[in-house]
């Protein structure tokens, strides 16, 4: 398969590339604050555009994916409201994955979460670390976490510092017991892992918006 990968050389891109290049075809496409019409000078259109670089500019990926065709993967966060109505509006017409947490464990962890919150009578509280050059606090992640965990009115905190990838942790407050679930990160691994995965998936689907969720709860398709 034919990939083109937008902010390649970013921390988590140097990652998915690393992970890509195993067994696909990948043009590396880094980015400055442009655009990456670039794309259409490869040396053949790609069969999907993956772009982990930044929320402005995976708006402008998924501009470009629609413009040719093409499915993307935005595997970036931070997005405001107005960038996040663009991305679900060319998903009318083409497919588009978009993920602000592409860790196959990390979905399970919130299925396991809402679960919890759904069968278990306390106060929630979120808590997410990130390492210091993290841009948007709190995390998708955590801001996600707290629109799936709303019906227990979720609280968040959030610490960024030294080089740690991510952890979050939720905990549930009853009267005589606590629940406590943790994800960890170890490296940017998991995330790559997970692109890759969307990638390969998201290409055989009709047009629309699809996540982490539909890529699990998919039974044709491998996790491990």
């Amino acid at each position: 398969m034919k990939i083109a990968l937008v902010g390649a050389n970013g921390k988590l891109g140097k990652a998915v590339c690393e992970i890509l290049q195993a067994n696909n075809q990948v043009f590396n496409i880094d980015i400055d604050g442009g655009d990456c019409h670039c794309i259409e000078e490869t040396p053949t259109l790609p069969d999907v555009i993956v772009d982990v670089s930044c929320a402005q500019q995976s708006v402008c990926s998924a501009a470009l994916a629609n413009a040719l065709g093409l499915p993307i993967v935005i595997g970036c966060t931070g997005h405001d409201s107005e960038q996040l109505e663009k991305i679900k509006y060319v998903s009318n017409s083409i497919p588009v994955f978009l993920a602000y947490n592409m860790s196959v464990g990390m979905q399970i962890f919130k299925n396991i979460a809402e679960y919890v919150c759904q069968n278990f009578d306390g106060d929630v509280h979120i808590h997410e670390i990130h390492h210091r050059y993290k841009k948007d606090a709190p995390s998708g992640t955590a801001l996600e976490l707290e629109k799936l965990l709303a019906g227990g009115h979720p609280t968040i905190s959030y610490a960024r510092g030294g080089n740690l990838v991510g952890t979050h942790e939720v905990d549930f407050f009853g009267e005589n017991e606590t629940i406590t679930l943790t994800h960890t990160a170890l490296s940017r691994k998991c995330f790559a892992e997970g692109i890759a995965k969307a990638s390969a998936w998201i290409v055989n689907q009709p047009n629309g918006l699809y996540n982490m969720k539909n890529l699990i709860k998919n039974s044709e398709f491998s996790l491990k």
